[in-house]
C-alpha cells in the first residue's frame, strides 16, 4: 500500500475539492491523508479506512468500494466512478480527475492532491 494509491481512494471518498496530502508511516504501513481519512490493509490485502469503507481489486481487475461505489473502465482510459467522478492516470505517474483536481507521489511515503494548475 502507497500513499498515492490511498490518496486516490480517499479523493474519491470525501468528494472534495480541498487539497490535502497522505503520508504513509514506514514502520507500521498505515497512511493518514490531512482531509480526515486513514487507511491500513486487512487481513485480505484490500486497505480499508477508518470510515469502514473498504477497497477491493475484483477479479477483473475494477475496484469495489465496501460502500457501494463501483467502477467501470470509460472512454480513452478513464476509470469511472459510480460517483460520477472519473480518473486517468497520467505519463508522468500522477492522476488527473475530472474534478479538476490531481493527485502525485512526493517521494515514497507522500502523495498531494489538489487542484491542477
Amino acid at each position: 500500500m502507497n500513499a498515492l494509491e490511498v490518496a486516490v481512494y480517499a479523493l474519491v471518498l470525501a468528494g472534495s475539492m480541498e487539497p490535502f496530502t497522505c503520508n504513509r508511516d514506514a514502520v507500521k504501513g498505515d497512511v493518514v491523508c490531512t482531509n480526515g481519512l486513514a487507511a491500513t490493509r486487512d487481513a485480505d490485502g484490500n486497505i480499508e479506512f477508518d470510515n469502514g469503507v473498504k477497497v477491493v481489486r475484483l477479479m477483473d481487475g475494477r475496484l469495489a468500494f465496501s460502500n457501494g461505489v463501483t467502477t467501470h473502465w470509460g472512454s480513452a482510459g478513464w476509470v469511472q466512478f459510480s460517483t460520477g467522478l472519473s480518473v486517468r492516470r497520467q505519463g508522468d505517474g500522477s492522476f488527473r480527475f475530472s474534478n479538476g483536481m490531481a493527485c502525485a507521489a512526493e517521494g515514497e511515503d507522500k502523495a498531494a492532491c489538489g487542484k491542477r494548475g
